[in-house]
């Protein structure tokens, strides 16, 4: 049996022809699904601090991730709760998920993101 090893696409950010980037980005998602950014702008810190708090909140016990339930695209969507894919699986999806959308400049879009009690995590200020 052989088994390939997927290489999956690093995207430049810096590239300033938009268009060629954001086509690089779709075709990633349809043939891997997945991708690298390269020049993006986040500082390593602050992508270590988002892994930080991620690895609490997805540490919590299940009674406290649900208390904050997905509704309107936002919140805690726990094991098995969403199949994206009914063929294959008839018992759900093996992963659960935190979801939150716009944090600023979107009216009252980025009030729907629901947000862990103070002292659980630590949600840095530039996500709220």
């Amino acid at each position: 049996m052989t088994v390939s090893t997927a290489k999956l696409p690093v995207i430049d950010l810096s590239s300033p022809d938009r268009l060629s980037t954001a086509n690089s980005i779709r075709q990633a998602c349809v043939d891997y699904g997945f991708f690298y950014l390269a020049n993006h702008g986040v500082e390593e810190e602050l992508i270590e601090m988002a892994f930080e708090e991620s690895r609490k909140f997805f540490s919590l016990p299940l009674d406290e991730k649900m208390k904050l339930p997905r509704k309107e695209h936002r919140g805690y969507s726990p094991l098995y709760a969403e199949n994206l894919d009914p063929d294959s699986s008839s018992k759900g999806d093996s992963k659960e998920a935190f979801y939150v959308g716009p944090v600023r400049g979107s009216g009252n879009k980025a009030e729907l993101n629901q947000w862990p009690s103070p002292g659980t995590v630590i949600i840095p200020q530039c996500f709220r």
